[in-house]
């Protein structure tokens, strides 16, 4: 079946051709509504972050130490359930009418975490459920508005512009966090409360679309949505219960798209050998994502027996550099290319990974300070030009689906790489020697899983350059086919 076919039978908010009176429209609008969407975006990732930061703290003050980590558990996994709905139902409903419902859910989180937080744990961990359901659709309205409504050219800068202010705002709230705990931790809830401001604006401008004569796929978004809360819940708690569940939602969401008459996500898009490989090199090069902090946390404490502290002062270079690189990766990649940008992220990720082992025998600078800026960097480039990627393999009326499975993966991956890498690094295995000339015991064990992630990595820039040609492509066919 040609891709012309293909794209007749795509239900979702037809997308006017870019160069029309209608896409110049959308587009002016969507320019209007984009820094506000970012705003809210910045104070969804500062309660975050800063709630991450000392869930132990509220903990303590409310007398349920033992129950503090759901306050970021569950939030945890509210929102790898909501990132792959949200994105997907950016193909189907008014992105408008789903925006003010996420900042009003957002807003109602703030507001009861702000009056009821200090009188007990439950309240804050229902606001800091609603703040991450509620706050979350802006981060995906945002992407979904680039794919659909930005020019081609023009799409990277905002993707770049996307992870630097994520970068900034995981910054800011850990900063926050650390100083509001000497006034009242309930103010950190009344920031967001602020978002309700941009309502009228964001009514204005949001597109209220949606796609004619088509039903919400309820029963897959509750498949997919269980799925990703099973991942989510196994990964926390390693617990079989949650593999099996894990497992049993998967099967049962490949049985219903084969079967239901209109899936919002149909067996031929998981079968679109373009998304597959995209995706494959997304899951690759993320895999040791949300291991590096940790790792590097882990060879300051064990190998050169400095605290935390101090270890965030090392690392924290890096981490503004890559909040910096992301507002201007968006032109460098528009220069010189998806294809090449990825290629030298991923080289960067890789080498820097490689980088970290090899410079643990010289020092704490070397090994935590300087190295880490070799990966940083290249994740700066990463992101903007694979998700970019992402939906040009795709229709774009499917475009939001795509990012939401981009969304999925990421979660899932860094998961992933967590289980592993930490498993590795608190057994101490590989502890007898490593190429890198380290000492036996921890510094053997580190060098050698940071290794192993810097392989994992290079790994990912072979498929991509391996496949980047039918990657690209397809792209080109459905480009054609409208």
């Amino acid at each position: 079946m040609d891709t012309t076919n293909e794209r007749e039978k795509i239900v979702g908010v037809p997308i006017p051709e870019e160069g029309s009176k209608e896409f110049e429209k959308m587009n002016r609008m969507a320019k209007k509504a984009i820094p506000l969407i970012l705003l809210i975006f910045t104070f969804g990732i500062l309660e975050q972050q800063a709630f991450g930061m000392i869930f132990v703290n509220i903990g303590q003050q409310l007398g349920a130490t033992n129950l503090a980590p759901l306050i970021t558990s569950i939030p945890g996994i509210i929102l790898g359930i909501v990132c792959v709905v949200y994105g997907a139902l950016g193909d189907f409903v008014s992105l408008k009418k789903m925006t003010l419902l996420g900042v009003i859910i957002f807003v109602l989180g703030s507001i009861i975490g702000f009056g009821f937080g200090p009188s007990s744990i439950w309240a804050v961990v229902i606001a800091r459920v609603l703040q991450s359901a509620g706050g979350q659709v802006a981060g995906s309205v945002f992407l979904v508005l680039v794919s659909k409504y930005i020019a081609k050219e023009n799409r990277v800068i905002y993707y770049g512009i996307f992870v630097a202010v994520f970068r900034f705002s995981a910054a800011l709230g850990v900063v926050a966090a650390g100083y509001i705990t000497k006034i009242d931790w309930r103010w950190l809830f009344a920031v967001p409360i602020l978002s309700v401001l941009f309502i009228p604006s964001l009514a204005k401008n949001l597109p209220d679309e949606h796609a004619e004569g088509a039903n919400i796929d309820w029963i897959g978004f509750a498949l997919i949505g269980a799925f990703a809360g099973a991942m989510t819940m196994f990964f926390t708690d390693m617990n079989a219960f949650w593999a099996i569940s894990s497992v049993v939602t998967l099967v049962l969401f490949f049985v219903y798209i084969n079967k239901a008459k209109n899936p919002f996500i149909t067996p031929d898009f998981l079968k679109n050998p373009a998304l597959i490989a995209t995706m494959s090199v997304i899951f690759i090069g993320y895999f040791f994502s949300y291991t590096l902090n940790a790792g590097v946390n882990a060879i300051g404490l064990n190998v050169f027996g400095i605290d935390s502290a101090e270890v965030s002062l090392l690392l924290v270079g890096s981490i503004l550099l890559a909040a910096v690189l992301g507002f201007v990766c968006g032109p460098v990649v528009k220069k010189i290319g998806r294809s090449a940008a990825i290629i030298m992220a991923l080289s960067f990720m890789g080498l820097g990974l490689l980088a970290i082992a090899f410079a643990i025998p010289h020092g704490k600078v070397w090994a935590l300070a300087f190295a880490p800026c070799i990966y940083y960097f290249g994740t700066s480039f990463f992101y903007s030009p694979i998700v970019d990627t992402a939906t040009l393999t795709v229709a774009p009326e499917e475009s939001g689906r795509v990012l939401g499975v981009n969304d999925l993966v990421q979660a899932i991956t860094g998961s992933v790489g967590v289980a592993v890498f930490g498993g590795m690094m608190s057994s101490e295995v590989m502890s007898s020697s490593s190429i890198v000339g380290s000492a036996e015991g921890a510094a053997s064990t580190y060098a050698n899983v940071f290794l192993i992630g810097g392989v994992i990595v290079l790994i990912a820039l072979v498929i991509f350059v391996v496949t980047k040609k039918m990657i690209y492509t397809h792209g080109q066919k459905i480009e054609q086919s409208k």
